[in-house]
């Protein structure tokens, strides 16, 4: 019985090993498409460069990704993170949630390639078979999730007049405005400041005052 707890105890740990190892391959393969995709492109960044960039074989980068698409979704999800490290507090207050979206409009301008291809991917997958199109509805959902939470407690809180809306439609016409935001800055760059408007689209669906 000891020796094969033994045996079981190392197979575990050897597990577990390969478990870390595949989760920090896959971040470095992530962080330099991240690169990669920011700078060229999604058509001109190639999946061999990427896998050459971060360290790997081009199969070892098939392996955990599967295709460009996949890869630029997983590329997609950390940038979110970057933005969102941690889940918003029950108590974070409307300014709070305010300043939370319009810093992370801010940081976008760091990567305005990336922003550009998540513009295009969101438009391109308005087709219903477009492979990016469920996870692309999952992200809207969580975001209409938070704005609509958000926009309810206001509402109660301020007994703002109705505006014929629901939340979760305010809240989907937020992120319509933001998306459509981005989109028109990839076409005409700098005519807009995509953070101040951000700012105060949020604060009217708030009932913040517009000059906070």
């Amino acid at each position: 019985m000891a020796e094969r707890s033994v045996e079981s105890t190392r197979a575990e740990s050897s597990r577990s090993d390969g478990y870390a190892t595949g989760r920090a391959t896959k971040k470095a393969i992530v962080a330099k498409a991240a690169e990669a995709f920011a700078q060229k492109g999604f058509y001109g960044a190639s999946l061999r460069s990427i896998a050459r960039e971060a360290g790997v074989d081009h199969s070892t980068l098939m392996h955990h990704f599967g295709n460009k698409t996949a890869l630029l979704l997983a590329v997609i999800e950390w940038h979110d993170q970057q933005q969102f490290r941690a889940e918003f507090p029950m108590r974070i207050s409307a300014e709070g949630l305010v300043d939370a979206f319009v810093n992370a409009a801010e940081a976008n301008r760091a990567t305005p390639g990336l922003v550009q291809l998540l513009s295009m991917l969101t438009a391109e997958a308005g087709a219903e078979d477009h492979p990016a199109r469920p996870a692309l509805q999952r992200r809207h959902k969580r975001l209409v999730t938070i704005f609509a939470w958000m926009i309810k407690r206001q509402r109660n809180k301020l007994d703002l007049p109705d505006d014929g809306t629901t939340p979760e439609q305010r809240a989907a016409l937020v992120i319509s405005t933001w998306d459509g935001l981005q989109l028109f800055d990839a076409l005409n760059p700098g005519t807009l400041d995509v953070p101040t408007m951000v700012g105060r689209t949020l604060r009217e669906a708030f009932g913040l005052p517009l000059d906070g």
